[in-house]
C-alpha cells in the first residue's frame, strides 16, 4: 500500500485480474476499511470469495529508510505479504512500495537463494525483434565480475520464462563494443562469460542496442541499468506528448502532423512503459515483483500479469536450480 497512489490503483487492477483469470485468488494486505470501501465501489460482489483482505495498519512510505523498515516495519503490508510468500500461502507478490525497503525485507524474510551473492532487479523490455531482459535495474550499485556473471545466469532463466526460448544471447552493457573499453570489473566479467560454456555470450553492447533485439539478455550494474531504463521511459513519454501536439501555425505542419498522429499514437501504445511494468527481484527464495511507485491501475495490472507468469513457471525455483548447476 506504499505506492504513490496506494490502493486506489491496486484494487481496480485486482478486480480486473480476477475477472480475466477465473482460477486466480488474491490476498490484499493493507487497511481493511479503506480496502473494503474501494472493493465495494467496484460493485463486483461475485468476486469477493476470491479476494481476501489481510488487515494491517502499518505502512512503509516511499521516504522510509530501508534499515528503519527492516527494524521497525515488520507488521507492514509489505512485510506481511513477504511472509505469506515465505510460508507458501501465496505464489508471488506484487508491490508498488519503497524499493529499498522491499529489497532489504525480501533478503531478510525470504533469504537469498543458495549461491547468490546479490539479488538483482530485472525486467523484460520491448525491442524491434521481441524483447530483451535487462538487469540489474537498481538493486546493486557496486558489482564485481562474479556478480555480473550471476546476474547473467538469473536473467537467462527469467527471459526463458517470459519468451519460452531456450537459446538466448547475453551481452554486457558498456560504453562501447570494443573489448578494451569499460571498467576493470566489466572486462573481467566478459572473460567469465566467455569461459562459461552454458552462456552464449555476444560481447559488449551500448545503450541503443538494448532495444534493437540483437541480444536477449543485457547485464549491467544497478546504476547503469536504472539510468538506461528511466532514460528510455522518459523518451517514450516525450514522444507520447509530441504525438498529441500538432503545430497550430503552418499548413504543411498541420497536414503532415495529421498524417503522422495516428502512427505515433499506435507506436506510443505499443511501447508505453505501463505495458511493461513489473520488475522481478531475482535471487531470493520467492517470486517478488516490483511495480513502479507511481503505477496506474493499468500498470499495476501488467505487473500482476508478470507475477502470474513467474508464479506459474516458479521462476524463483528455476533460478535456484540454475545457480545450483552453475
Amino acid at each position: 500500500m506504499g505506492g504513490d497512489l496506494g490502493p486506489r490503483s491496486v484494487v481496480p487492477a485486482c478486480i480486473r485480474f480476477l475477472k480475466k483469470f477465473p482460477e486466480a485468488e488474491l490476498k490484499l494486505f493493507g487497511p481493511r476499511t479503506q480496502l473494503q470501501s474501494l472493493i465495494d465501489a467496484e460493485r463486483q460482489p461475485q468476486l469477493s470469495g476470491r479476494l481476501e483482505i489481510v488487515p494491517c495498519e502499518q505502512v512503509i512510505t516511499q521516504n522510509c529508510n530501508p534499515l528503519h523498515a527492516l527494524r521497525h516495519k515488520r507488521e507492514s503490508s509489505m512485510a506481511l505479504a513477504l511472509q505469506a510468500v515465505a510460508k507458501g500461502e501465496v505464489q508471488a507478490m506484487v508491490t508498488s512500495g519503497n524499493t529499498g525497503a522491499l529489497l532489504a525485507l525480501s533478503r531478510s524474510i525470504l533469504g537469498n537463494i543458495e549461491g547468490v551473492r546479490k539479488p538483482a532487479l530485472g525486467k523484460s523490455l520491448p525491442t524491434e525483434r521481441g524483447s530483451c531482459f535487462l538487469l540489474d535495474l537498481g538493486a546493486n550499485i557496486d558489482c564485481s565480475a562474479e556478480d555480473l556473471l550471476q546476474f547473467a545466469r538469473m536473467g537467462i532463466e527469467a527471459q526463458r520464462v517470459h519468451t519460452g526460448k531456450r537459446d538466448l544471447k547475453v551481452a554486457l552493457l558498456n560504453i562501447g563494443a570494443e573489448p578494451h573499453k569499460g571498467t576493470e570489473e566489466i572486462r573481467q566479467a566478459a572473460e567469465l562469460l566467455e569461459w562459461d560454456a552454458k552462456i552464449d555470450y555476444a560481447g559488449f553492447v551500448e545503450g541503443h542496442d538494448i532495444f534493437t533485439g540483437v541480444v536477449d539478455v543485457v547485464v549491467c550494474d544497478g546504476l547503469m541499468g536504472n539510468v538506461a531504463m528511466k532514460s528510455a521511459e522518459g523518451v517514450i513519454r516525450l514522444m507520447g506528448q509530441k504525438a498529441f501536439t500538432i503545430e497550430k501555425s503552418g499548413y504543411f505542419k498541420r497536414f503532415f502532423g495529421q498524417l503522422a498522429i495516428k502512427l505515433l499514437r499506435k507506436w506510443r501504445t505499443q511501447v508505453e512503459p505501463a505495458r511493461y511494468n513489473g520488475a522481478s527481484f531475482l535471487g531470493v527464495k520467492g517470486n517478488v515483483i516490483k511495480s513502479h511507485g507511481g503505477a496506474s491501475s493499468e500498470a499495476f495490472y501488467r505487473a500482476m500479469i508478470t507475477a502470474k507468469e513467474c508464479a506459474e513457471a516458479d521462476l524463483a525455483a528455476r533460478v535456484g536450480q540454475a545457480m545450483a548447476q552453475a
